[in-house]
């Protein structure tokens, strides 16, 4: 896989965990309106799980990237993952009561990460010395963090839903 290839699917990766995100936010809004209840709930539902859909997709992308192919092209496919969702970050925020110093600490946590995990595959890369044995490696190491990110979920999304 060439870099830009990356980079494409991971943009379209980030463009596909917006839509779905998107598409289910608005249809419980539509759901919570019809029945006459507040719409702030599912708006910071949906931030919830674009935080730990993008985390976890992060996780596994761009160490494996990061081994593969060096840092720089490992943070520009992780940027091009987690970016598309912003402006649907912004417009759920606008109809949540998530106070925006959380929605900008979530992103900067992600912008951390996608310029931190690159380099850690970048550096198994340099210490196995071995494509595939540091590709594998990246994989697991990536698998694990998706992993305990979803197992530490409750400790962390400590929004008010």
């Amino acid at each position: 896989m060439n870099e830009a290839l990356a980079r494409r699917l991971a943009a379209m990766t980030g463009l596909a965990l917006a839509a779905a995100v998107a598409l289910w936010w608005l249809g419980s809004t539509r759901i919570a309106l019809d029945r006459g209840s507040d719409a702030g709930p599912p708006a910071t539902d949906a931030l919830q799980s674009l935080w730990l859909a993008r985390g976890m997709a992060l996780a596994m992308l761009a160490v494996r990237v990061g081994a593969l192919r060096g840092w720089r092209p490992g943070a520009a496919a992780a940027l091009g993952l987690i970016a598309p969702s912003w402006p649907l970050v912004v417009l759920a925020w606008s109809a949540s009561t998530t106070l925006f110093s959380t929605v900008v600490l979530g992103e900067l946590l992600l912008l951390a990460a996608a310029i931190a995990l690159p380099r850690l595959g970048q550096g198994l890369r340099r210490v196995l010395r071995q494509v595939e044995w540091a590709d594998l490696v990246a994989t697991g190491v990536g698998v694990a963090l998706a992993a305990a990110l979803w197992f530490t979920r409750g400790l962390w999304l400590l929004l008010p839903s």
